[in-house]
């Protein structure tokens, strides 16, 4: 069985490709659609908290 931490940070990095991917179709022309800025600003905010898990999964090396 696959560490449990691994597993999280496989379905991270899966989500952050996700993500990646829906900003450079916003970059590329998204911008003009409606609501396109609402989406832009909630992927930002996820980007965030993605972020701040993978520092909280890390944290326990600095003890």
């Amino acid at each position: 069985m696959q560490n449990p931490v691994k597993e999280r940070i496989v379905k991270l990095r899966d989500e952050i490709a996700q993500i990646s991917e829906a900003n450079r179709l916003y970059l590329q022309g998204g911008k003009k659609m409606p609501g396109s800025v609402g989406d832009h600003e909630r992927r930002l905010q996820r980007l965030q908290e993605i972020l701040d898990e993978l520092v909280s999964l890390t944290d326990w090396k600095k003890l």
